[in-house]
């Protein structure tokens, strides 16, 4: 294992579980999302129509920092048995500020829906660590997990079918928001943003993740083919390092 990514894997998740500045975003991110959801019920557009707010789940409502701890100092890369074992002990705890979001959706007359790309196997043990940190519409009707791809965007359209107006969305990853960056490069990502930008703080809350995501694999093309040692040279040469001189 190289020591380099080690240590900024080991740093990053430092940040989440004991810095400050982590707690601050999460709340100022679904604070934001409180405002807007407030505005959204007093619209008068939206008078009578079943409103719906959709959220991711990892890093976005359950805090996985331990899991994430747990392979920094045992100097392990993700491996789904492991990770599988860590959903099963259901002992993700609650991202700040999430849990008195979801009460204020409910308050306002919303219903919350969680989509995510945990496999539908592990559907039901999601559901009970949702339960575990006070997490409203915590059942099968309202967690929907992965099925046969992870584009969010058939998910989310099952919901509309219903007869729901999606009002916010909320996640920490691109992905979560607009299946049209799924599997892209970062450049792509970026200049989706800069096109959406006036989405991010109203309709999309964005909560910070800096473990993983698509980011990652947005690096470069193939990126998930390269052994680790490739992966690592592939971060150097792209961050565009000061040359020193």
């Amino acid at each position: 294992m190289n020591y380099f990514f080690v240590y900024v894997t080991t740093l990053g998740t430092l940040w989440v579980r004991d810095s400050g500045e982590y707690r601050a975003l999460t709340y100022q991110a679904y604070n934001s999302g409180k405002t807007y959801l407030n505005n959204i019920a007093q619209d008068k557009e939206n008078i009578g129509k079943k409103l719906a707010v959709v959220l991711d789940l990892d890093e976005t409502v359950l805090d996985n920092s331990a899991f994430a701890a747990w392979k920094a100092v045992n100097h392990k890369l993700f491996d789904s048995k492991d990770w599988e074992r860590w959903v099963k002990a259901e002992e993700a705890t609650e991202v700040p500020g999430s849990i008195d979001f979801i009460k204020t959706a409910k308050e306002l007359g919303m219903e919350v829906f969680y989509v995510s790309n945990r496999e539908a196997s592990l559907t039901k043990p999601t559901i009970e660590n949702l339960k575990k940190i006070g997490a409203l519409f915590a059942d099968e009707e309202h967690v929907l997990c992965k099925t046969t791809t992870s584009n969010k965007a058939p998910r989310l359209k099952s919901i509309e079918d219903k007869g729901y107006k999606i009002v916010l969305l909320g996640g920490d990853n691109l992905n979560d928001f607009d299946s049209v960056v799924h599997h892209k490069l970062n450049i792509d990502r970026k200049n989706h943003v800069e096109d959406m930008k006036d989405e991010y703080g109203t309709k999309f809350i964005v909560l910070p993740n800096p473990e993983y995501g698509g980011f990652d694999s947005g690096i470069i093309d193939g990126y998930y083919k390269l052994s680790t040692s490739e992966k690592i040279e592939a971060r150097k040469k792209i961050i565009k390092p000061w040359d020193g001189k």
